[in-house]
Order: C-alpha cells, then sequence, then structure tokens
C-alpha cells in the first residue's frame, strides 16, 4: 500500500513537472501566431511585402544560431537553471515586442526573443527525459511533443482572436502571462529532480568534453548520427514548402477566407500531434530508426498527395493530404529526437536538444529561399496571353510539391544503398 503511495505520487509529480514545462516551451510554436499577424504589422508600419521576411528570419536565424550553445550551457551549469533564465527574458522580449514603437525596434526585440527561445527550446527536451526512467524515453519526447504540436493547433486561433482584441501586438502580449505562470510554477517542480538534474550537470562539468570535440568523435564513432541529421535538415526544408505556399493557394486559387485556411493549416497541426502520441505507441515494437524511416516515407506522400491539388480545390484530398504529411512529421521529430539523445551521454542531454532544434532552423531557412526560387521557375519571362495567372501559379506550386517530395525519396533510397542508417541499432537506441 505505501509503495503504491509512492508510485502514484512520484507518477502525478512528472506529470505536473512536463506540463509545467510544456507550459514554458509551448511560447515557441506558439509563435506561429505572429504569421497571421502579417497584414496588420505591414500595415501598422507602412512596409512592404518583402521587407515582413525580417519578422520570421530575425528570430529563427537567432536561436538557431545559438541552440546548441546554450544546449551545452545547459549541460554544464544545469539545464532548470538555463530554461528560467530563458523564460525570463521571453517574458521581456514578448513585452519589448508588443510595445514596439518602430519596426527596427520590433526587429530588435525579436532577436532577444530568439535568445530566449534558444535558451528555453535547447534544455527542455533534456528536462523531460530526466523525469523519466532511460527505458520511457521515447514515451517522455512523444508527451512533450504532443504538448508543443497542441501549442501549433492553437496559435493561429488564438493568433485571430487577440488581433481582433488588441491590433498586431496581441500576439505578443498573450504569450507574457503564459510564460509568467510556468516560470511561477517552476518551483513546484519535484525538488529531487532538481537536485539530480543539478547533481548532473555539475558531475559533468569536469567529465564532458567540448561540443565541438563531443560531436566530431560522436560522427567519428557513428556516422549514423551524421547522416540522421542531413535527413532531418533535408526533411525539414521540403516541409517547410506547406506553411510557406498552401496559404498562397487557399487564398488565391481556392479564394478562401483566413478562417478556413486558418482550419486546414490547424488539420496539418493535428497530424503532427497524432503523429507524435503514435511514436509513443509504437515505440515498443519499432526501433527509433524504423520510425523514422516510416515517417519519412508518409511525409514524401503527403506532399506528393499536396502536388496533386488542381485549380478546382477537392477538400477531401486537401485535408488528407495536411493530415497524412502532418502525421509523418509528427512521427519523424519524435523519433529523431530519441535517436540523438540515445546517441549522445546522457550529460550531453542540452546538446541534444539544440541539435535537434538546429537542424530544423536550418531547414526553415534554407526552404524559406529555395521554394520560392523554384515557383518562380515556372513564370515565364513573357507570359502568353492564354496562360492565365492561376495556371502559371499551379504550375510552380506543382513543381515545388513534386521537387520537395522527389528530394525527401532521394535522401531515403540514398541512404539506404550507401549507409547503414535504417539497418539494426545499437542497444542504447531501443526503449524495450
Amino acid at each position: 500500500m505505501i509503495q503504491n503511495t509512492f508510485l502514484l505520487r512520484h507518477v502525478l509529480l512528472n506529470i505536473i513537472a512536463l506540463v509545467i514545462i510544456g507550459l514554458g516551451a509551448s511560447i515557441a510554436p506558439l509563435d506561429f501566431s505572429v504569421n497571421v499577424a502579417f497584414p496588420a504589422i505591414s500595415e501598422a508600419f507602412s512596409l512592404p511585402t518583402k521587407s515582413i521576411l525580417w519578422i520570421p528570419f530575425s528570430y529563427v536565424l537567432t536561436y538557431g544560431v545559438l541552440v546548441i550553445g546554450f544546449g551545452a550551457l545547459g549541460d554544464r551549469l544545469g539545464h532548470l537553471r538555463v530554461f528560467r533564465a530563458g523564460l525570463i527574458l521571453a517574458i521581456i522580449a514578448l513585452s519589448l515586442c508588443a510595445l514596439a514603437p518602430s519596426y527596427p525596434w520590433l526587429i530588435a526585440a525579436r532577436v532577444l526573443q530568439g535568445i530566449a527561445m534558444a535558451l528555453t527550446l535547447s534544455c527542455a527536451p533534456a528536462i523531460v527525459t530526466f523525469l523519466y526512467d532511460e527505458t520511457q524515453r521515447t514515451r517522455a519526447l512523444s508527451l512533450y511533443g504532443s504538448m508543443t504540436a497542441i501549442a501549433s493547433v492553437a496559435a493561429p486561433l488564438i493568433g485571430g482572436v487577440m488581433i481582433a482584441w488588441m491590433d498586431w501586438p496581441g500576439v505578443y502580449w498573450f504569450r507574457v502571462p503564459i510564460a509568467i505562470i510556468a516560470l511561477a510554477l517552476l518551483p513546484l517542480l519535484n525538488q529531487q529532480l532538481t537536485a539530480n538534474l543539478r547533481h548532473r550537470s555539475v558531475a559533468a562539468v569536469q567529465t564532458k568534453p567540448s561540443t565541438l570535440r563531443l560531436l566530431f568523435h560522436t560522427c567519428h564513432q557513428d556516422q549514423r548520427f551524421l547522416w540522421i541529421n542531413i535527413v532531418s535538415a533535408v526533411l525539414q526544408l521540403s516541409t517547410f514548402s506547406v506553411p510557406l505556399l498552401v496559404p498562397y493557394y487557399l487564398s488565391t486559387i481556392a479564394a478562401w477566407p483566413s478562417q478556413q485556411i486558418g482550419i486546414v493549416l490547424g488539420s496539418w497541426a493535428i497530424g503532427t500531434l497524432l503523429g507524435s502520441m503514435l511514436t509513443g505507441l509504437v515505440s515498443k515494437r519499432w526501433r527509433s530508426n524504423a520510425i523514422a524511416c516510416a515517417a519519412a516515407w508518409l511525409c514524401t506522400c503527403g506532399l506528393l498527395c499536396v502536388m496533386l491539388w488542381s485549380e478546382t480545390p477537392n477538400w477531401s484530398l486537401i485535408f488528407f493530404s495536411m493530415l497524412l504529411h502532418g502525421l509523418g512529421l509528427g512521427m519523424f521529430q519524435v523519433a529523431y529526437a530519441d535517436w540523438i539523445v540515445a546517441s549522445l551521454p546522457r550529460q550531453a542531454r542540452g546538446v541534444a536538444g539544440g541539435i535537434t532544434v538546429f537542424t530544423r532552423t536550418v531547414g526553415v531557412v534554407s526552404g524559406a529561399m529555395f521554394w520560392l526560387w523554384v515557383l518562380q521557375l515556372a513564370e515565364p519571362s513573357s507570359t502568353p496571353e492564354a496562360l492565365l495567372p492561376k495556371q502559371i501559379f499551379m504550375s510552380g506550386f506543382q513543381n515545388v510539391f513534386l521537387c520537395a517530395a522527389g528530394l525527401i525519396a532521394i535522401c531515403l533510397v540514398l541512404t539506404a544503398l550507401f549507409t547503414k542508417l535504417w539497418r539494426d541499432l545499437p542497444q542504447e537506441h531501443r526503449n524495450n
């Protein structure tokens, strides 16, 4: 009876800790709400359309560059300490964004927000994995991935409401109380967990090699570590074609209002949520590399389905495509994170979390530039009178998604033929 009570208390404390960490980390995927505010921001500061790109770029590039370094800092100083610093800085940065009197001010505040997100995102997965036994590592990452996916589903909906209520600053203001609540709840974390994390981090200072040396050594010892990161970057590059171009299709070809566009993007996020949850269920039977491989092929099929969209919108095909791709993306992200965590020492969990964010950033930034270029290739230098603007867009749109699906497929085939990436993994990658 006493043992059962102790186990129940331990489980409840872990759930509370997971919710608190997930709440703090959710301010990052909730930034998807800023996309909804782009027109309002452009109007407020009298900006040309191209200038709005600096809002996502200044933010994404900042945390992408810093996230691995901050993960290493968390391994040395303590993950909770770095995570707490990120929440404090996020409160300041989000407030400065909302109060920005000029566009340069807003961009500077976005850079500060990127620093805050690098602090939180690098250490949140590490904390989550230490909540559970090592055999439950994939399940822990699946729960964490599900929470961030829920935030992604809610982001465009909340963003629309906040813009209607407070104009564009609302997409920043609503996250300030979320960060404050998460910061206030951090003391509720299991004291034993806090002590264990601090002990591991302090002990690691004397034993952990430098981050670059660790990564070079890991790649040298197991080339699959390098290849899975390359696959992740390619998949994220291809995936970014969805949030980049699908809204343009829905607004120009389908002529749907913003509410319906939000629903379609929400279905994509729901697919990601389901994929994250499914990975936790199948991880007992499948290795992480098998899940990642299957998930990448699901992403490929989803992109091919998007390529089949025509000038006459098909609701069923649209939602099926988005759900299928989202499902594959959710599965891959959890399996990939589990793979990276298992490949590095336990005292380098912060670095592992930073790597997963870094490869996603590389894919997003590359995709933002590459897919617009591919889309423009479909535009002829002199437009024939018989060729309508919708036909020109659809030609480029279909080329983009054929190319996006082809990149993932080629990457998967090449790694299957010339590497051992998808073969049996060492015992530490298994969760039995």
